[in-house]
């Protein structure tokens, strides 16, 4: 190995040690796959860390509902940030949500959030992002 092949490898082996999925691909074949122990031989292996999904908030109503069905408990997010707030979604909208919100006190009030705000501010409750997987 020389010191340039090291030099690549050095964040992937890194990441591997992190406990991050990697990925090869041996020089003739098209397709990434899983590897739980590579060698990292770089003469006969290309290797990566294996991409983390994207997402991108919901354009409308239809591909909000459409992804809330995959998740449970149904109908519920959690925000992302301070306290771990769970969320019921009460109503879709065109262009948002609202959201029954019940703070630590037992006090309730509702709010109205766009596809965007939803997206960067909470996640389902199962902890996924609150918005489309981009393929």
């Amino acid at each position: 190995m020389t010191r340039e092949q090291a030099k690549d490898l050095l964040p992937i082996i890194q990441a591997f040690a992190e406990g991050k999925i990697i990925e090869f691909r041996n020089k003739s074949f098209k397709e990434w796959v899983e590897i739980e122990n590579p060698s990292f031989d770089p003469t006969i292996t290309n290797y990566r860390i294996k991409p983390e999904p994207k997402y991108h908030p919901f354009k409308d109503a239809e591909e909000c509902w459409q992804e809330m069905q995959k998740h449970q408990p149904f109908g519920w997010i959690k925000k992302t940030c301070g306290h771990c707030n769970f969320l019921h979604i009460m109503e879709l909208y065109s262009t948002g949500i609202l959201i029954n919100n019940v703070d630590n006190f037992g006090s309730f009030r509702n709010l109205i959030k766009t596809y965007d705000s939803a997206f960067a501010e909470t996640t389902f409750a199962d902890g996924t992002p609150f918005g489309i997987k981009e393929e």
